[in-house]
């Protein structure tokens, strides 16, 4: 926007002010003047709709008159206007976006106790020009306008009917004198037009004061207006800063001393009457028990005859005090009353731009603090609730250390493993053993078919006893080349007599110590030819197990030898017994598309007389504390790490 847009739309809303204003001295009837002040409101907030709502006590909201005259609701307008009318506390404006960031103000006019209450609600106002504070800051000097008008309205009405008493009223004797009585209404008619015309010039001062854009000049041009307005040699302005007072601007003077000795009387005697929380005037009026020792003391050191004390209020809280100093006289009732209306109606302003010129540090420690006071404020109990659950159990993530164990399978192995083939090439012809039988040592496992190896026996003692008796008969002969022959056959067939004994000898096969058969389901194959070397079964010496555990190469860094830990069976995970890692293999293993290392472990306490080799189960390694948020979310950063390359 061009820098002549904003200037003719920064004239206009000045302009809609200053209307706004002088509605105050407006002498038509209530149902005009309602119309031209929504009017007013709408230009200068720019605003596209403006409300008049009307209630009284126990009865509901209801729209009594609107700005522009046939403006169309739109989606949510009469929701969000009730909303911010239930926002509204002790009758102070307030103003907020909705969720389509559209600003919005409800202000309520000032009335009488008992009498229906008047809301302005201003939707959709120009956010380019207006922010939350300055717009309520602007509400706290509209708001007064209808009051005044009602004021001035009375007044004249109060004047027309005494000037139809008196027109009725018998005419005097000729000669005889106009008594006091007579012109009382006159009079009083007088005092309530100045009033307003005073109400008026406060208004027009306040909005002036209101166009000031930084803390400081509005400081000092509110000082200076009131030293001009009440006829003071000096008006001073402190701040409060908690339980203290500090001087922030004296009227006519851009440089001060704030470490001074006068400056720090001075700031005293603002504490003493923001202690007492009440307008403070020195010399003290009689009958009227205040304590007035700072003012005293200030007074004496700088020979000033009269102190007006004023502290400037912002609903229930003190935000500035003033200090009017005089030589002729204290301030008169009427204008404390001037003093206070004008500091109410600049007090929010001032309070905006203080909080604006800080810089940021303050303003963040303030905005802090603020949300802190929300917070602790006996409203919205759910959210809060929720709230402190979320922050401790973001305490509770963050800060307890929770116990980090690895995972790892884990497998029974037997020490000593007996590969047990056939003896023979046969056939099966008993088997005693089923896989994961206990054995003892000398039990027969399997036995092989003889009834071959048995005729085969018949024939080698009958070729024997052949060979020998031909041997016999060439060395009766004296033939020695046939003996010699014959005792190699002889010799031969006692060989392979020798081997046919020995496989039927082995032909049943035997433990050779006590143990386990883990793989070898045989009675299946009852029958079945084997060849000499085949696998029959595995046999395990239960005597000497331990324990292997399968570690993934992502947690090896994580364990060490030595490390503690746990591991329950398969099929048993109530039950869990302690280990101690005792050996790392060096060399990682490659399996099924898995990389993990070897590890051997002690079981606290030794095996169970129960388990067999083979048996599988979990572990998890103690690898030391971290953070529950590590705990719960490592694997997920991991694999971010690991996918986006971070």
């Amino acid at each position: 926007m061009s820098h002549d847009a904003v200037l003719t739309r920064s004239n206009a809303a000045t302009q809609a002010s200053a209307r706004l204003a002088a509605l105050a001295h407006f002498d038509g009837p209530l149902e005009a003047f309602w119309p031209l002040y929504l009017q007013a409101v709408a230009q200068a907030l720019t605003a596209r709709r403006v409300l008049l709502l009307t209630s009284a006590v126990g009865r509901p909201w209801q729209a009594r008159a609107q700005w522009p005259a046939q403006g169309a609701d739109a989606p949510g307008d009469a929701d969000w206007t009730l909303l911010l009318v239930e926002q509204v506390k002790d009758g102070l404006p307030h103003a907020q976006c909705n969720e389509a960031d559209e600003l919005a103000l409800v202000m309520m006019a000032p009335s009488d106790p008992g009498t229906p209450v008047f809301a302005v609600v201003a939707l959709d106002v120009d956010t380019r020009e207006w922010e939350e504070d300055g717009l309520c800051a602007w509400a706290a000097l509209a708001a007064p306008i209808p009051a005044l008008f009602g004021v001035q309205s009375q007044s004249r009405a109060q004047a027309l009917a005494a000037q139809k008493a008196l027109q009725t009223a018998a005419a005097p004797a000729p000669g005889s004198a106009v008594t006091a009585d007579s012109v009382a209404p006159a009079h009083s008619e007088a005092d309530v037009q100045t009033r307003a015309e005073r109400l008026h010039d406060i208004l027009r001062l306040s909005i002036a004061l209101s166009q000031e854009s930084r803390f400081m000049p509005l400081a000092m041009a509110l000082c200076n207006e009131l030293a001009l307005r009440f006829d003071c040699t000096r008006v001073s302005l402190g701040w409060v800063d908690g339980h203290y007072v500090r001087l922030v601007a004296v009227s006519h003077v851009e440089n001060f001393d704030a470490k001074s000795s006068a400056s720090r009387a001075l700031e005293a005697a603002m504490e003493e009457a923001l202690e007492q929380d009440r307008v403070l005037l020195y010399p003290a009026p009689k009958d009227v028990g205040q304590v007035l020792r700072a003012h005293q003391a200030y007074a004496d050191a700088l020979a000033v005859p009269y102190l007006s004390t004023v502290p400037l209020t912002r609903g229930e809280t003190v935000d500035a005090v003033l200090c009017l100093e005089g030589q002729s006289a204290s301030l008169s009732e009427s204008q404390l009353w001037e003093l206070r209306l004008m500091g109410e109606s600049v007090s929010r302003w001032l309070v905006t731009l203080h909080a604006q010129d800080r810089w940021f540090g303050a303003r963040w420690w303030h905005a802090l603090a603020q949300q802190a006071r929300t917070f602790l404020q006996p409203k919205h109990s759910a959210l809060k609730l929720a709230g402190v659950t979320a922050v401790v159990l973001l305490c509770v993530l963050f800060m307890l250390p929770w116990a980090y164990r690895v995972d790892a399978s884990l497998a029974i192995r037997s020490q000593d493993l007996l590969f047990m083939p056939a003896p023979f090439d046969g056939y099966l012809r008993k088997v005693h053993v089923n896989v994961g039988d206990q054995v003892a040592s000398g039990d027969i496992l399997v036995e092989l078919d003889t009834r071959d190896l048995s005729l085969e026996a018949a024939m080698a003692e009958a070729e024997l006893a052949r060979h020998a008796r031909e041997s016999e008969k060439a060395m009766a002969a004296q033939q020695l080349a046939d003996m010699q022959i014959a005792a190699a056959r002889q010799q031969q067939s006692a060989a392979r007599l020798d081997m046919i004994r020995y496989q039927l000898g082995n032909a049943q096969v035997r433990a050779p110590y006590a143990g386990v058969v883990i793989e070898g389901d045989l009675k299946k194959n009852l029958g079945a030819p084997v060849r000499k070397g085949d696998l029959l079964l595995k046999l395990a010496q239960t005597t000497q197990s331990y324990v292997e555990l399968e570690i993934d190469q992502i947690h090896i860094h994580e364990v060490r030898v030595g490390s503690q830990g746990e591991f329950a069976l398969v099929g048993r995970p109530q039950e869990r017994y302690g280990i101690t890692l005792t050996r790392i293999d060096p060399a990682a293993t490659h399996r099924d598309g898995r990389t993990f290392y070897l590890a051997r472990a002690q079981v606290a306490g030794g095996l169970k007389p129960d388990w067999r080799p083979g048996m599988g189960g979990t572990a998890k390694l103690e690898a030391g504390d971290r953070s529950l948020i590590w705990v719960l979310t490592h694997r997920t950063v991991r694999f971010l790490r690991e996918f986006f390359w971070l």
